[in-house]
């Protein structure tokens, strides 16, 4: 699995409820502002199943789902939505430190505003909830004949490319900035393909890169929002999907790298009513939302 380098890219939300030590969602994250309010959208059908992969915790506020970040600390903190009917006898493998019980499962059940009642429990799936886009770290330049050149192995690495980074995310046109490394083993520690996205000129980007870059290199030109208009876009939505949608949001993040499009965990859309919304306010795709809870269809 290739990473991203160091300054590239900030992950600002602890990890998910996807397990110790796994990063679900990659690009910059952000919390909301202000502590988002507690209702969901209630959905059509109150007799609508969904279904989730995820922590349950009780604490002193009693049984919680955890739906976006967990603090993996000993015993960990998350709570997201309340459940009105748990019973840690009809589960296995939960762990208990501190006076607090948690375990990760497979839930089903029914949402009633501020709250989930089970209705099934099932063996946790890790691969079951999405917490945004799988990322492509992959250089999307072709590689060369014969293989990307590397002058300097010693010295063509992640560290001597803060530089070129430094220059990309000045410039007005900066769309988004990471490092492929070459060697899947050493990681930041191999040779690496410098890759820089800008909505302007790649030919002057890449001869002013390489006045403080000698390595392999990827600039790449293409239409859309730059970082700075993205960011902004990501924002409104933020606040707009919890103000007018009434929809409760967990995480946000920049999408795939270079795409420009922002990526929403929410709490649940009903009936993919906030994602039909969002399409029509920012155009198809633009605002993507990955809602915890799924419909049982």
């Amino acid at each position: 699995m290739r990473r991203l380098a160091l300054g590239a890219l900030t992950l600002a939300f602890w990890a998910s409820a996807c397990g110790a030590g796994e990063q679900a969602a990659v690009g910059v994250s952000t919390s909301p502002s202000e502590e988002p309010p507690m209702t969901t959208t209630q959905p059509a059908d109150p007799a609508q199943l969904y279904e989730a992969d995820a922590m349950v915790l009780e604490a002193d506020d009693g049984p919680m789902l955890c739906l976006g970040a967990v603090l993996l600390s000993l015993p960990p903190q998350c709570g997201d939505l309340p459940i009105t009917n748990w019973n840690w006898d009809a589960v296995e493998g939960e762990e208990f430190r501190a006076g607090v019980t948690w375990g990760n499962f497979h839930v089903v059940g029914r949402l009633g505003g501020e709250a989930f009642t089970v209705t099934e429990t099932g063996p946790y799936d890790p691969g079951g909830q999405e917490f945004g886009s799988n990322p492509d770290f992959k250089a999307p330049c072709p590689e060369p004949d014969g293989g990307w050149v590397v002058p300097d192995p010693t010295h063509n690495t992640q560290e001597e490319t803060r530089r070129a980074h430094a220059y990309a995310r000045a410039q007005p046109d900066y769309v988004i900035s990471w490092n492929d490394h070459l060697d899947d083993e050493l990681q930041e520690f191999s040779p690496a393909v410098l890759v820089a996205v800008f909505t302007g000129d790649a030919k002057r980007h890449e001869a002013e890169i390489r006045e403080v870059w000698d390595g392999p290199l990827c600039v790449v030109q293409q239409e859309g929002h730059t970082e700075k208009e993205l960011a902004a876009i990501r924002k409104e939505a933020e606040r707009w999907l919890q103000d007018e949608l009434s929809l409760r949001m967990l995480w946000s993040q920049e999408g795939p790298l270079g795409r420009g499009v922002a990526e929403v965990g929410v709490v649940v859309d009903p009936g993919g009513a906030g994602q039909a919304a969002l399409d029509e306010r920012y155009g198809p795709g633009m605002v993507r939302l990955f809602p915890a809870l799924r419909p049982v269809e």
